[in-house]
């Protein structure tokens, strides 16, 4: 909300290096395997259990990978993978009955 960068689906994630960056995005790509399984074995405790791991993630990230004054082309990688980040726990909330805050 602070930021004056807009979320650019092309920037060069590339940029994100760190490792808490990486255990983020990897959380992130599990998205489609981890609803395959809840489905396969009609368990949503595997979504539940993801969304605790993919919000440990984001919150050790937030504290290390700033997106407010870093370079623009790193903001706009940052940005992305917090705005993905965001898209995925809001479906599998949404999925799971719940309604996702915006702001808390």
């Amino acid at each position: 909300r602070k930021v004056h960068v807009k979320v650019n689906p092309d920037a060069d994630i590339s940029l994100l290096a760190e490792d808490a960056a990486h255990r983020v995005i990897s959380l992130i790509s599990r998205y489609p395997d981890v609803l395959a399984t809840a489905i396969n074995t009609l368990e949503p405790c595997s979504i539940v259990q993801y969304l605790f791991k993919l919000s440990h993630a984001i919150s050790s990230a937030w504290d290390s990978l700033k997106v407010l004054d870093q370079p623009e082309e790193l903001a706009e990688a940052r940005l992305l993978m917090y705005w993905s980040a965001r898209v995925v726990l809001g479906n599998a909330l949404t999925l799971l009955g719940l309604e996702p805050l915006e702001r808390m």
